[in-house]
């Protein structure tokens, strides 16, 4: 439980306006030598790792501290049919068909 690599755990979800929109109004510093897609991938990062770690602690791994980290963070779009592939594989690790993974 130590570790979740994407092989274990893929999430997907949409970014609404209103998120990048408080983005570009707060947080982007045009200023920045960063580009603003690395910015915003970087707002994203430590916004969800902050989320993530306030969740109550299971105690999976027999520790009592709980600092979560993010490793990588990947921007797709227009990729609906990779994700229905990665959907349908899902389906089937989660079912054990192995001949079908």
């Amino acid at each position: 439980m130590k570790t979740i690599t994407a092989g274990d755990y893929t999430v997907e979800f949409d970014i609404s306006d209103e998120l990048f929109d408080n983005f570009s109004q707060n947080y982007c510093d045009k200023t920045n030598p960063m580009p603003e897609i690395a910015q915003f991938k970087l707002y994203l990062q430590l916004e969800l790792e902050k989320r993530i770690t306030e969740m109550p602690n299971l105690n999976f791994d027999g520790t009592e501290e709980k600092q979560e980290k993010i490793a990588q963070i990947t921007f797709a779009y227009e990729n609906r049919e990779i994700i229905n592939w990665l959907k349908t594989r899902g389906n089937y690790v989660k079912s054990e068909n192995w001949p079908k993974v």
